[in-house]
């Protein structure tokens, strides 16, 4: 019987991967790309936040002094089990989004879900155009959100040493 192998990737590599991927797909103007692009920019920033709040919660509370067992735990499932909108809220009920980018990412969530009933208009009457400008947007914002990335990763610290920067395969995206 074969062993299964769980594979573990850097968080910040992943990053860097998925930033290459849609400026490949810009760059060649990959017009059948432009959906799965968007949607995988959505599945990000989703992923994205429940990491950076998990982690702003986590140090926020640090600050405090030693957590007890198994509270970091139950921190982790919490936050793997948001929404997007209550990630957005929370988010900036600690101070790690401004008001200016939870606006953004609100509307980005707005037009989310939206765009899965739209997406026949745009693809099958030939309005890829629009598809790339909302690709376009999304990776401004996705920019932005990286940058918060960015500033928490430099405020706490962090590095590889911690392992926080490293994600299961097949796993949610906090460790």
């Amino acid at each position: 019987m074969k062993k299964t192998v769980s594979r573990s990737h850097n968080l910040l590599g992943e990053v860097n991967d998925l930033a290459e991927q849609i400026n490949t797909v810009l760059k060649k103007k990959e017009k059948s790309r432009y959906f799965e692009s968007i949607a995988l920019l959505h599945s990000f920033i989703e992923d994205m936040l429940k990491w950076l709040v998990f982690t702003q919660v986590i140090w926020n509370k640090s600050e405090k002094g030693l957590m007890p067992n198994g509270e970091i735990e139950q921190l982790r499932q919490y936050c793997n089990q948001l929404s997007l909108y209550q990630l957005l809220n929370l988010g900036l009920s600690v101070d790690l989004l401004s008001y200016s980018l939870f606006r953004k990412l609100d509307a980005v969530r707005i037009e989310r879900n939206q765009l899965v009933h739209q997406y026949w208009l745009y693809r099958h009457k030939g309005k890829t155009h629009i598809l790339r400008k909302k690709l376009e947007k999304l990776a401004r914002v996705v920019n932005a959100l990286v940058g918060k990335f960015n500033d928490l990763i430099e405020e706490t610290g962090m590095d590889e040493s911690y392992g926080i920067l490293n994600i299961k395969e097949g796993k949610n995206l906090i460790p």
